[in-house]
């Protein structure tokens, strides 16, 4: 019975409320990867560990909409439609396959699984990219698909010195790109 309740690194838990909290709490390997995400882990006032994103802190933070705080989570929803369908597609798996260099058509796609849940967010993931266009489509992938922070996305825009423009213009460049996604995703109403 003692060993249940034994912790990873061979010592033993104050209280039975310590062994499960450190039952529950995140894995050692999960918050690797959180660190090497650029996330950070905390623990909140209930002593649950958080590992904060970037964009579910912009939605916290009501940046996505300063003044209207329907429209932030609007924004917020269709952002992580977006990654819902980016992980339906299982991109991550293939980053030597350029997603536009794949022929549509019928017949089996090289390269791609058969899945036909994966080819349709696949599709949706090339008619996104293409709604939102060249100059907001990186910005967007890097801060709700990969997870960084609006900091990590000046370097999209080369035009401007000063760095909190460049943060405004990215965060503009966001909000815009979720507005027009937001159809294509199902999260609003309106036209494909």
């Amino acid at each position: 019975m003692t060993k249940r309740f034994e912790k990873r690194d061979g010592h033993r838990p104050q209280s039975l409320a310590d062994a499960v909290e450190e039952r529950l709490d995140a894995t050692p390997e999960r918050l690797a990867r959180a660190r090497e995400a650029g996330q950070d882990a905390v623990r909140d006032s209930e002593r649950l560990r958080r590992i904060l994103d970037p964009f579910d802190t912009m939605r916290a933070n009501r940046v996505l909409a300063p003044h209207d705080h329907k429209l932030n989570d609007v924004r917020w929803l269709i952002g992580e439609a977006l990654r819902r369908t980016h992980h339906r597609a299982h991109l991550d798996g293939l980053r030597a396959v350029p997603t536009d260099h794949v022929r549509s058509g019928f017949g089996p796609r090289p390269g791609l699984p058969q899945a036909e849940a994966a080819l349709h967010a696949r599709d949706k993931m090339r008619k996104a990219e293409e709604k939102v266009g060249p100059h907001a489509w990186p910005i967007v992938t890097r801060i709700i698909i990969e997870g960084a922070g609006v900091r990590e996305c000046r370097g999209f825009i080369p035009e401007l010195a000063t760095p909190w423009r460049a943060d405004a213009v990215v965060t503009d460049r966001l909000r815009v790109a979720l507005d027009s996604l937001g159809p294509l995703l199902g999260v609003t109403p309106g036209r494909e």
